[in-house]
């Protein structure tokens, strides 16, 4: 496996994790935090992390399909969170969003044969 899957892997590993204690930290806080589409963004990340994590530690071939539509709806829950300001849990989940966003990006743009890139003997 290569370094480049190897590491956005553990940036959705840990998207996914933060994803999950921003869930239950919104449903302690309450208020504009439990807000059915706040939640259900969180929740969608969360799945999309770990079933990007899960691609691409087993080198999935299908990686550039999944690892787009992770950085997609990363992004789109780091906005969510960005909404709630002063709210250091919301601060980090935004930005682990982006970090996993960003790196799934140029996961997505890899081709086979690329430097970078594993492919399936």
């Amino acid at each position: 496996m290569s370094k480049a899957f190897r590491d956005t892997a553990a940036e959705a590993q840990h998207c996914q994790s933060i994803c999950v204690q921003t869930i239950q930290h919104c449903l302690e806080v309450g208020g504009s935090h439990v807000e059915p589409s706040h939640i259900q963004i969180l929740q969608d990340c969360s799945e999309i992390c770990e079933t990007t994590g899960t691609m691409l530690m087993r080198s999935s071939v299908q990686h550039n399909q999944v690892t787009a539509a992770c950085a997609d709806i990363c992004e789109r829950c780091a906005q969510s969170c960005d909404r709630f300001t002063g709210d250091a849990q919301m601060k980090a989940c935004a930005e682990a969003c982006r970090r996993c966003a960003a790196a799934c990006r140029q996961i997505a743009q890899m081709r086979p044969g690329s430097p970078g890139h594993h492919s399936v003997p």
